[in-house]
């Protein structure tokens, strides 16, 4: 495990804590659930700014409307965000560093406060995960 997990590649598996699908969708992403939580390994914490790059499918707007989804990093609220639209998305904010650790695992997690129900099969789903983690 490291700084920075894409859901396509071997590590991800490592980095997934709760509600994210074990499977990549078109090799390259994963549907969360309301809450999905990844685990990363840090080492160092100064100057870090955490990255989500995810998508909000146009399709899930006509049932749910705009979403709102908050940020936490190790149980500190980084930001809650609203989206209106659907589309490719990219979250990034400098994190402080003393909500790090490089002694232990850093947990993040996003919320989503609403969740799309798929007529197919009835999952309740978030959003769509293509990767995640700190960056300089």
């Amino acid at each position: 495990m490291g700084h920075f997990v894409s859901m396509n590649g071997p590590a991800a598996g490592a980095h997934i804590v709760r509600d994210i699908n074990t499977a990549a969708e078109a090799g390259a992403w994963r549907w969360t659930g309301q809450r999905p939580e990844l685990r990363f390994r840090l080492s160092f914490i100064e100057g870090l700014r955490f990255v989500m790059d995810f998508a909000l499918p146009d399709v899930t707007f006509a049932q749910r409307g705009p979403v709102a989804i908050s940020f936490f990093i190790n149980g500190h609220l980084l930001d809650k965000v609203r989206y209106e639209g659907g589309g490719q998305k990219r979250f990034e904010k400098p994190v402080p560093a003393a909500w790090l650790r490089t002694d232990a695992d850093t947990l993040v997690a996003a919320e989503i406060d609403k969740v799309w129900i798929a007529p197919a099969d009835g999952a309740r789903l978030g959003f769509i995960l293509s990767r995640a983690g700190f960056i300089e």
